[in-house]
């Protein structure tokens, strides 16, 4: 994946988030350093290599032919970035890989690895690293965060754990490696890892996109040595009680306190958190373990009045704490950890119509999200996800869900630092629901990995529920086994047995659904559905369907030869199961927008589709709260470059649909509702605003003024008010336009909205509807007045500040035709010619502009990530010339 830069500007001050749980030694050199062993690996097939486990740990072992890497690292990855293999993200390159000779590239998943697949044996991960000596006697900790998934653990010749035991993608692993070590030497450490077999629990990719050869079997997380004395503390945590009015809060603070030596142990352990200081006597027996706990009851420090709240980044700041725990033998220090906390409450609850409805703060949250997707090969790029988080939030919207695919730490702690809610819980579709067929560990695999991942999410703020099943919730036995887990950790949020709207045997309602659709729908679909995905309830995953890159884009990953028109290449990368074709999406665009001439003409009435789409979506969800309480779009971003489900492409360029989705979500918002013909506003913030100004003009196609309305209002702290109907008039143009304005007392714009409409409805057929994936169609609205639109001439000034590395480029445009200039699509490059600058952060985009009008739109990047070059803006849109400036 490019390495991407990113400014402090975009990210809010991201450079904080890695506080807590730090990726480097501790400044004041209280904390235990992290030793990472992420480099100089090699990595070879168990069916070329012959050499035992003890041989191939021994330090000077011959790895010659093996291919080098650094980890984490897939075994496919490794074998990508070496060249050994293709880059699989290019046409077809992917079947060509061992192992893909399958007719089904997603099917995969759920099978055995294939006859003659170089995945079905085992692999070797072995590196050589050296320790400082003199360092006295310390308990040396080995940690990985992530195999997938067996392995057989090797160091110096001599076998520190079996597969029989490390088994488990989720699973983290701590392993006292001391009297394996040999300070001031070379040391050898080999792993020889096992992919997941057809029933093991482990990452799949659904129908999202094809699952790599080796099921992303390797280390895909980190791998780090830590020290300690006889006594390890362990995973701090702090738990957090609100009194009624959000006023006072009391302090739970506990931690693991492990004895590794066979001697009892008495030491003082000692805790620290916002300037207070806090500690009592402990004593262990040998080889003991306990939690100990400083709560409230005892320590009455731990009472704060007036904490500093943690909310999500639209609702308040979101405040952080960090915690210390520390154990001294004596006046020796053993070990010490940290972590860092919020003070908040998340509750949930059933409305009377049975929805999901959460609250932060006891403060109402409406839901709007997207689904995350991390690289199909796992590859990981911080500057990645910091444009990932940093897109989140310039769209607005406040929820990441996340399938499986568990990421890092960095992950989560980024997310606390920004405010951007969480929605975790296990996948769908593969092993992880085939509870029948758990005849092997497969049970004992998955309550390890509950209660690893439950251990390390309770202390992130960000997280605010969790699912213990996706598509279908677990039987009884399955899930009273969860939510004892659960309970015994001290989850602190709300548990969800599922993402559908499913009964479950133990803990009954979910309150939430996931009936789709996932395809093409109509914008009047999200108003007008009352059975499946319209807009009411809790829809945990939900989309308008496919959403095509730009033509820049497109060309990166389909050759030259496959651009057009539509073929075998672009399905490749569409979906697996009912999705392997665009088809359903073109279909609505064709019987919508006319027939695509061309590439360039598809692309246009793609992004006005997937614009029009994710805003109706949005908006519809908006319009309703709360007896809409959540939506989580399918999905965010994907995992390769893909035609189907995201907000972003692969390589960053945000599109209509991005558009769409920021203009919906924003703060306060006026909209269209496609059902009954009315304009209305929605309130997004926790403050009434008064005086309000609503107006909305109606033209035809030839930008004549037909009808206008306006009304004044006052808006009620998160809340939807409905404005007025608008009117019908006379002579309209079969395609028309509507724009609405909203303005606050004093005159000033707080949104704007323009739409393109049809005085002959799409109508959708019900009766035809076989399932909740996708509602057919009776009759096509009619937008073809839009391909003889006249072309416009846009006038265009540019101006361009940096402080540092903080550039902004603010473009003036003015419609200088008699007509309406639609979609206006402008992008920076880096220099003429050249790639998309991403990641990029535009005001706005895709906007339309009336004859005479003129608008300024902002974008913000990382100088950086010029490359040296100079920004080129280019200027395009549906019925605009390109043109450079």
């Amino acid at each position: 994946m490019p390495r991407l830069r990113l400014s402090i500007l975009f990210v809010l001050a991201l450079s904080t988030v890695l506080g807590g749980r730090s990726y480097a030694a501790d400044p004041s050199g209280e904390l235990p350093t992290r030793t990472y062993l992420h480099k100089n690996w090699q990595i070879q097939s168990s069916c070329e290599v012959k050499a035992t486990g003890e041989q191939i740990s021994s330090a000077g072992f011959d790895a010659k032919g093996w291919h080098k890497t650094d980890i984490p690292a897939t075994v496919v990855g490794a074998l990508v970035t070496v060249k050994t293999y293709p880059d699989p993200n290019y046409g077809t390159n992917l079947k060509s890989f061992p192992g893909m000779n399958y007719s089904d590239k997603h099917l995969f998943a759920n099978q055995d690895m294939p006859e003659g697949s170089s995945f079905r044996c085992s692999w070797w991960y072995r590196t050589e690293f050296t320790l400082p000596a003199g360092e006295g006697k310390k308990t040396r900790w080995l940690n990985f965060l992530g195999i997938n998934y067996r392995a057989n653990i090797w160091i110096n010749g001599h076998k520190v754990e079996d597969a029989n035991d490390v088994a488990g993608t989720y699973r983290s692993y701590e392993f006292d490696v001391s009297k394996f070590l040999r300070p001031g030497k070379a040391n050898a450490l080999a792993v020889e890892v096992s992919a997941p077999g057809k029933y093991d629990p482990g990452i799949t990719w659904v129908d999202w996109n094809p699952t790599p050869p080796d099921k992303d079997m390797g280390i895909w997380k980190e791998v780090f040595l830590t020290s300690s004395g006889n006594v390890a503390v362990r995973h701090p945590f702090v738990a957090t009680k609100l009194d009624a009015e959000y006023t006072t809060a009391e302090l739970t603070v506990s931690g693991e306190v492990r004895n590794v030596s066979n001697e009892p142990v008495k030491g003082v352990l000692r805790a620290e958190v916002d300037g207070i200081e806090l500690q009592q006597p402990v004593e262990l027996n040998g080889g003991e373990s306990k939690v100990v706990k400083f709560a409230p009851e005892q320590f009455a420090k731990l009472k704060l009045a007036h904490p500093r709240l943690w909310w999500p980044y639209q609702m308040g700041t979101p405040n952080l704490y960090t915690a210390k725990l520390s154990f001294d033998i004596g006046k020796q220090a053993s070990d010490a950890a940290s972590v860092t906390f919020g003070i908040r409450e998340v509750t949930s609850e059933l409305t009377e119509k049975g929805h999901r409805l959460f609250k932060v703060n006891g403060k109402k949250v409406l839901i709007r999200g997207a689904a995350w997707a991390p690289d199909l090969l796992f590859r990981w790029s911080s500057e990645k996800l910091d444009a990932d988080l940093a897109y989140v939030r310039d769209m607005n919207m406040n929820t990441i869900r996340l399938e499986g695919r568990l990421d890092r730490d960095e992950f989560f702690e980024k997310t606390d630092r920004l405010g951007i809610l969480v929605m975790p819980g296990w996948t769908c579709c593969d092993a992880w629901e085939k509870w029948k067929s758990w005849t092997g560990d497969q049970n004992r695999v998955a309550a390890a990995s509950l209660r690893d991942q439950i251990t390390r999410l309770r202390t992130h703020p960000s997280v605010f529920v969790w699912l213990n099943g996706s598509d279908n919730p677990p039987p009884a036995d399955v899930e009273t086994m969860y939510l004892s887990i659960e309970k015994e950790l001290e989850w602190p949020n709300p548990v969800v047995s599922s993402a559908s709207e499913q009964n479950a045997a133990v803990s009954g309602e979910s309150g939430v659904k996931m009936t789709g659709p996932y395809e093409y729908v109509p914008p009047v679909y999200w108003l007008a559905d009352t059975r499946a995905g319209g807009a009411y309830g809790y829809n945990t995953e939900t989309s308008p369907g496919p959403a095509i890159p730009t033509r820049q884009s497109l060309e990166k990953f389909i050759p030259k030869e496959h651009l057009w028109p539509i073929d075998e290449v672009w399905n490749y990368h569409a979906g697996g199961e009912r999705f392997t074709t665009v088809n359903v999406f073109t279909d609505g665009l064709t019987r919508r927008y006319g027939p695509a001439s061309s590439l360039d003409d598809y692309e246009r009435k793609a992004q006005a589709m997937t614009y029009d789409g994710e805003r109706a979506m949005f908006e519809a969800y908006g319009r309703n709260k709360y007896t809409s309480t959540g939506v989580i779009q399918w999905m965010l971003n994907n995992a390769w470059p893909s035609l189907i489900w995201h907000l972003y492409d692969y390589y960053l360029v945000p599109a209509g649909g991005y558009f769409g989705t920021k203009k919906a979500c924003e703060p306060v918002h006026v909209q269209y509702s496609y059902d009954d013909n009315s304009v209305g506003v929605v309130n997004g913030t926790y403050e009434a605003l008064k005086g309000v100004k609503v107006s909305a003009k109606i033209y035809s196609i030839d930008a004549k003024e037909k009808a206008s309305r306006d009304a004044a209002l006052d808006l009620g702290a998160d809340s939807s008010t409905k404005a007025f109907d608008l009117p019908k008039p006379e002579g309209l143009t079969q395609t028309y336009f509507l724009k609405l304005e909203l303005r606050d007392a004093a005159g000033k714009l707080l949104s704007d909205n323009f739409y393109w409409l049809s005085t002959k409805p799409d109508e959708l057929d019900w009766d035809q509807r076989k399932d909740t994936v996708y509602t057919p169609q009776k009759e096509f609205g009619d937008l073809t007045g839009l391909n003889n639109l006249p072309t416009a001439k846009i006038a265009i000034t540019k101006t361009v500040r940096a402080s540092g590395r903080n550039s902004v480029v603010t473009v003036i445009a003015e419609n200088k035709s008699s007509g309406v200039a639609f979609m206006v699509h402008p992008r920076l490059t880096r220099g003429k010619g050249g790639e998309d600058l991403t990641p990029i952060f535009w005001s706005d985009n895709y906007f339309s502009l009336l004859p005479g009008e003129k608008k300024s739109v902002t974008a913000r990047f990382d100088s950086a990530s010029l490359q040296g070059a100079t920004p080129e803006l280019v200027v395009e849109g549906w019925n605009v010339e390109p043109t450079e400036h």
